[in-house]
């Protein structure tokens, strides 16, 4: 029978055993347990990577505009457009020929027209379709034909009205040399050419009115319609009177002639 000191050696060896052996099992290469995953390239499986992964945040800023070459490119002809028009202005108010009442209503045609450029800038800015840019920029090109129209017709008017004033100043003249003549002479050959020439200052002169009338009734934002009604009262309107004036101017010359056929030469003299 063992005594009992060899019993405790043996029942100590026991109980060390037994507590070194889980932790040997775990460190045995041939262990049967759970052993904390290893990546293994080219499976998926074996990654140490988290199962549910969190992509970054995408920052999304403001859309880009996608009609930005387009609307860039209106907005530069409607800069020249308006460009174009304050060149017009400008020269009209340095005009020598046009009076101050035929500045002052152009100023104010100009001034409106400006204005519907600037809305036209405006529309631009907030345009959604490449077409509606396009109108825009034919809308401006309109603006400023209408302008240009406007300051030649108003010109055309102003020279025409100069030459009736001219002519008129001639012929009166003209008739008070006729008064001289001795008492009894016929001067038919006198009267009736400036008859006719009175007739032909009164007809440019309606006429330069109409034209000056209709280009001025133009809005600052015309349609192609608008223009082409326009073109069409003013250009007819225009050339009337200068025809008029022509054959005014012709009166006055026979009136002319004629008067010095009746004069006495030392009258003349």
């Amino acid at each position: 029978m063992p005594s009992a000191r060899l019993l405790s050696l043996a029942l100590a060896g026991a109980t060390s055993l037994a507590i070194a052996t889980p932790a040997a099992a775990f460190a045995s290469p041939t262990s049967t347990g759970h052993r904390p995953a290893v990546a293994h390239a080219g499976n998926p499986a074996h990654s140490t990577k988290p199962a549910h992964s969190t992509k970054p945040a995408h920052h999304h800023g403001k859309p880009s505009d996608q009609l930005a070459g387009p609307r860039k490119g209106a907005l530069h002809a409607l800069a020249a457009s308006t460009a174009a028009v304050q060149r017009i202005a400008a020269s009209e108010q340095a005009s020598t020929l046009l009076g101050s009442a035929d500045k002052a209503t152009l100023a104010a045609f100009d001034a409106d027209a400006r204005s519907a450029l600037s809305a036209d800038v405006t529309a631009a800015g907030s345009a959604t379709s490449p077409q509606a840019l396009a109108a825009l920029i034919q809308a401006g090109n309109r603006t400023v034909q209408a302008v240009k129209l406007a300051g030649e017709v108003t010109s055309a008017a102003a020279t025409g009205t100069a030459a009736v004033t001219g002519l008129g100043a001639d012929a009166a003249a003209l008739k008070a040399q006729e008064a001289s003549l001795p008492a009894g002479t016929d001067t038919s050959s006198v009267e009736v050419p400036l008859a006719d020439l009175t007739t032909q200052l009164s007809a440019a002169q309606t006429t330069l009115s109409t034209a000056s009338t209709a280009v001025l009734a133009l809005p600052a934002a015309p349609s192609a319609g608008d223009l082409r009604t326009a073109r069409d009262a003013t250009e007819p309107a225009l050339t009337a009177a200068n025809t008029a004036l022509m054959a005014a101017a012709a009166d006055l010359a026979t009136a002319k002639a004629a008067l010095a056929a009746l004069t006495p030469p030392t009258a003349a003299a």
